[in-house]
């Protein structure tokens, strides 16, 4: 083999090690964003998912005195109707005009609530029975809260444009947060168990 050749193998060789050494760095990084990930089981990830999506389309007001109600009293009673004025989002009240957008808008965050309370309905069936559903109930409560918020929200948005609030869309809308509250409430049920169960043994 000439010099030159050689060189020109050596060269490729090098340019392979150095491409592969970049590839495994690529590889180990993405396995260790999975990983963190893969920390939220499938009930907190669709619950997060919701809340992210309610927070960024301005569906829930980023400060609002209402999320620091109690879960209990959201699953009991619902929301405050009379503070919904000051908490929710002036920017989505302010720029609503369009009956055909704020209905696209009821789709989705439908959609969102339905993903989550399917996914909490699966995990609740399959769960062992020693299994601890606190975080599981917590991701739950918070998405509760956020979607009565939404829910007050599109009730007021209707009314300022004239909407019907007898519409299929609002209609579906509210049916999926009732699903999604009883739901909810099973796995509260579930910790409020495991809570006795725990007291027992203790006593």
């Amino acid at each position: 083999m000439s010099f030159k050749l050689t060189a020109m193998f050596v060269a490729c060789l090098s340019l392979t090690a150095c491409a592969t050494v970049d590839l495994s760095e690529v590889a180990a990084s993405n396995k260790a964003k999975s990983a963190k990930i893969d920390n939220l089981n499938v009930v907190q990830r669709a619950a997060a998912k919701l809340y992210a999506a309610f927070t960024n389309r301005g569906f829930v007001a980023k400060t609002s005195r209402q999320r620091v109600h109690s879960a209990a009293n959201v699953l009991l009673k619902g929301l405050e109707a009379e503070t919904l004025g000051e908490n929710a989002s002036a920017g989505y009240m302010d720029t609503l005009t369009d009956n055909a957008a704020i209905l696209s808008d009821i789709r989705l965050a439908a959609s969102h609530i339905e993903q989550t309370t399917k996914a909490a309905e699966v995990y609740l069936a399959i769960a062992p029975a020693d299994r601890s559903l606190r975080k599981e109930l917590t991701s739950l409560e918070r998405a509760l809260l956020a979607s009565r918020e939404a829910e007050q929200l599109f009730e007021a948005g209707l009314e300022k444009i004239g909407g019907n609030l007898n519409s299929l869309e609002f209609v579906s809308f509210k049916r999926s947060v009732n699903e999604l509250r009883h739901v909810t409430d099973e796995f509260g049920h579930r910790v409020r168990d495991e809570r006795r169960a725990k007291t027992a043994e203790a006593s």
